[in-house]
């Protein structure tokens, strides 16, 4: 039991740091035009072998 209360703080404490750089280092981009509702990304042309 003694080993479970000190692993417990410990990772916990790795956790959060890194959730919150994880949080703040987020960013969304614009996949949809606020107007129209299309998609800003230009689609891949498919490679066809014929």
């Amino acid at each position: 039991m003694l080993v479970i209360a000190e692993v417990v703080p410990i990772v916990f404490g790795g956790l959060v740091p890194g959730f919150l750089l994880g949080l703040l280092a987020f960013r969304v981009k614009s996949r949809w035009c606020p107007r129209c509702g299309e998609s800003t990304e230009a689609m891949r042309p498919v490679k066809r072998d014929r």
